[in-house]
């Protein structure tokens, strides 16, 4: 007897070795052509994408759709090699069910072919906001694909319970709508968030490293844009978490867009100082004042006010906020006072004694001697 009566003469289960060899081939070779099959399926894929190819490469959507082209060829091979052995000659019934088990597997390589699709649209769309430099909206991407992902093998698990278990699932759907009901009416504030940095998202009223100021004492760099909240970096490097609810209700200052800033200082000068020492030391601080390179407009100065203790000049300057002194980047505001006040301290050092910075006093005129008797009198006797 040869080899070749041997194999299909000899039974295992009830089926001939030959037809176990074959469809273990089948499976074998299957699988190979599913992998070549797998990288053409990815190159077509990447040439229908037109320009949207610049933002993702031939490799990273390969290795994205893998999955995708893999599970459902080697199914079909699977089914194939099955079909070759006849299901092991099970009863009816239970090639029945196995008839139903891919048709359920057939359904979970469709969801898992848009999954990977989303899983692409997913990158295509981070690597787009991060050439663009729209940094913030790369923490959005994933949670709103995730989500849709999420919802997606929802359907595939309804379709499975529907097509393989012949199970209704519209009270399923009718449970499901009542109890996002429920769960809408108890997360009401968190949905209200959640709204919150979609109008972020739609309305870009600050991005990652924006500079943002809401009210006198609140104000911080953008860190984190989230789905519920917002992260605000302070300038005393404290981290403040705000609801993004809280962010759209209120009015805010986007500090980083603004294409100058004003810096503000109110000093006091000895009221003994002379006219003409007021009006040229006036004058020196505008000239002086005009060589800082990050100026917007001419400095302004002005004696304003008569304060209790002081003659009140006010300097007001402009500030262009993405001047750059090195290539690290604009510096904060602070730089800006801190050379806007050393020219002010310099100045007027430069007029002393004729004048100098004033601070709070009080002179206590006694008229005559009478008066001074009087109070040494009360002073002694203690009243």
């Amino acid at each position: 007897m040869s080899w070749w009566d041997w194999l299909w003469e000899t039974q295992w289960q009830g089926i001939p070795l030959g037809r176990w060899a074959l469809a273990l081939s089948s499976l074998t070779v299957g699988y190979f052509i599913a992998r070549l099959l797998a990288r053409g399926l990815s190159r077509v894929f990447h040439l229908a994408l037109g320009k949207a190819r610049e933002d993702i490469s031939r490799q990273e959507l390969h290795r994205l759709m893998k999955p995708a082209w893999l599970f459902p060829l080697f199914l079909l091979a699977t089914y194939g090699a099955a079909q070759i052995i006849h299901f092991l000659h099970l009863p009816e019934k239970s090639i029945a069910w196995i008839q139903k088990v891919f048709e359920a597997l057939t359904l979970l390589a469709l969801g898992l072919i848009g999954s990977r699709l989303l899983a692409v649209s997913e990158t295509i769309l981070s690597t787009r906001y991060q050439t663009a430099g729209e940094t913030y909206k790369l923490q959005l991407v994933h949670p709103l694909f995730t989500i849709g992902r999420i919802v997606l093998f929802l359907l595939v698990g309804f379709l499975m319970l529907e097509h393989t278990l012949k199970l209704n699932v519209a009270p399923f759907f009718t449970t499901l709508g009542l109890g996002g009901l429920a769960v809408a009416l108890a997360a009401q504030e968190t949905l209200q968030h959640f709204l919150g940095a979609m109008a972020i998202f739609a309305d870009k009223p600050f991005q990652l490293g924006d500079v943002i100021r809401l009210d006198a004492n609140t104000a911080g760099t953008v860190e984190r844009i989230g789905l519920r909240s917002t992260h605000i970096r302070t300038f005393d490097n404290l981290l403040l978490i705000i609801p993004n609810k809280k962010l759209v209700d209120s009015p805010l200052e986007n500090l980083s867009r603004a294409p100058e800033r004003r810096v503000l200082f109110r000093i006091g000068v000895l009221y003994g100082t002379p006219t003409s020492i007021l009006e040229a030391l006036i004058q020196d601080l505008k000239e002086t004042l005009k060589t800082l390179p990050f100026l917007t407009r001419p400095p302004l100065v002005f004696f304003t006010n008569f304060q209790e203790s002081s003659l009140e000049i006010t300097v007001i300057t402009f500030v262009q906020t993405t001047y750059q002194e090195n290539a690290e980047g604009p510096p904060p505001i602070f730089y800006f006072q801190d050379k806007v006040a050393w020219i002010i301290l310099q100045t007027v050092r430069k007029y002393e004694p004729h004048t100098s910075f004033a601070f709070p006093t009080r002179t206590l005129y006694i008229e005559n001697s009478t008066a001074h008797a009087s109070i040494s009198e009360i002073s002694r006797s203690g009243k």
